[in-house]
This record gives structure tokens, C-alpha cells and sequence, in this order.
């Protein structure tokens, strides 16, 4: 399928679940996907035709973020997912209690989070073929912590040996992205409820990994205030 887009371009979708918080209200687990394309325009298409097809069935559902969808809507949206061609999806995530004090704070997670899939892109998924990657993210951080994460990201970013851009692009304002949501808030669902439902079904139609970065930690740092 040729679409227009340079299929020497990499480009990777990123969106969160959780949050980088370590108050009484803050969520246990912290979860970063990525969808990976070198056809976005495809995967979009297919996404605005759900899109298209829920308006003409009446919904206003029309939005695809999935922790404000209905149970119907979800089903169509996976059922979608499931379908497309080409998706290559890593997660990484964490369990916030064994998160070291120096850790405990946007800059420093979204840090380690960043250079985490930097480098699998580098490993897994950049070839010979690829002239650029650009990595795009929710714009979760704003004016300097975004400027601190940059500086310290781009450095790692450097040895992919391609040249790379880093995107701060609001979810609802890209499909591809919305894709990426769905893939976070069903893990997230996994770690934060024990229901994996909607994971299991991603993972037999997709090529889907995750990783917790910290799986070998053993010392507990946090715990959630009570009050």
C-alpha cells in the first residue's frame, strides 16, 4: 500500500497511563506504550472509517481515548485494532513503589521512560532502510521540564545512528496516537486491576512486548499516603 508517506521514516506513536504523581491520590502503576508505523496514513484511514461509521450509526462516542469510551465503543476500537496490518507495539511500565527518591518526579520517570524506548527502537525495530525516526509524544510535560527531559533524552536518542526528531503532540488529536492509548490503558488495566481482557485480545492479534523496568528491584521506596 503506498499512501504517500516516505516508507523510510519510522514513526513511533507514544502515549501513558497512569501518572508520574506520589501523593495520596496517585496511581500505583506508571505505563508508556508505543506503536511503531511506517504507514501511518494507513492505520489512520482505517481508524477515521470507525470513526466515520459510529457517526452514521448515531454515536457520539466519537473520540477513541479509551478510559472515556463506552463498553461498545471499546469493542469496536480493539476489534479495529486487531485488524490493521504492519502495528509493532512495546510497552514499558513500572510499579512506582520501587521507585528511588531521585526518581520520584515528572522529569527524571519520563527521563528513564524516553531513553528506555529510545533504545528498543534502536534495537528491535531501525534498519538499514530507515533515514529518520520520530518519536511523538502526548504533551503530558510543558515548558521546562519538557526543555530538561529534552536535554537529557537527546544524547540517547543520538546513538540510534539515524537521524531523529522528538514530537510533543496532543493524543486527541491523532488517531495513530489514539491507537497508542488503547494499548496503555489496557495494560494499565492489567497492573491496576488484574483484568486482562482487553490486553489478552490486543496480544493475539498484535506483535506486542512489554517490559518493566523495574523487575529487578527489591527495595521498596513508596507507598501510597493513606491520608
Amino acid at each position: 500500500m503506498d499512501s504517500g508517506t516516505s516508507t523510510s521514516t519510522l514513526f513511533v506513536f507514544i502515549d501513558e497511563s497512569g501518572d508520574m504523581q506520589f501523593g495520596p491520590k496517585a496511581s500505583q502503576h506508571f505505563v508508556l506504550s508505543a506503536v511503531c508505523l511506517r504507514d501511518p496514513v494507513y492505520t489512520a484511514s482505517v481508524m477515521q472509517r470507525l470513526k466515520y461509521d459510529l457517526m452514521a450509526e448515531g454515536s457520539e462516542d466519537l473520540e477513541f481515548h479509551a478510559t472515556e469510551n463506552t463498553k461498545g465503543t471499546r469493542k469496536r476500537v480493539v476489534d479495529t485494532i486487531c485488524g490493521l496490518d504492519g502495528l509493532r507495539v512495546h510497552t514499558v511500565w513500572i510499579n512506582k513503589a520501587f521507585a528511588a527518591p531521585n526518581l520520584q518526579n515528572e522529569i527524571e520517570l519520563f527521563r528513564l521512560f524516553g531513553a528506555a524506548m529510545g533504545r528498543w527502537v534502536g534495537k528491535a525495530l531501525v534498519d538499514d532502510g530507515d533515514q529518520q525516526v520520530i518519536m511523538i509524544f502526548d504533551s503530558v510535560l510543558t515548558g521546562k521540564k519538557r526543555n530538561a527531559f529534552l536535554k537529557k533524552i537527546k544524547p540517547i536518542l543520538g546513538e540510534l545512528g539515524v537521524k531523529y526528531r522528538v514530537l510533543f503532540h496532543p493524543v486527541k488529536q491523532d488517531l495513530n496516537g489514539q491507537i497508542a492509548d488503547y494499548f496503555s490503558w489496557a495494560a494499565y488495566r492489567t497492573l491496576e486491576r488484574q483484568d486482562s481482557a482487553t490486553e489478552d485480545r490486543l496480544k493475539e492479534a498484535v506483535h506486542w512486548d512489554d517490559f518493566n523496568l523495574f523487575q529487578k528491584g527489591d527495595r521498596v521506596y513508596w507507598r501510597r499516603p493513606t491520608k
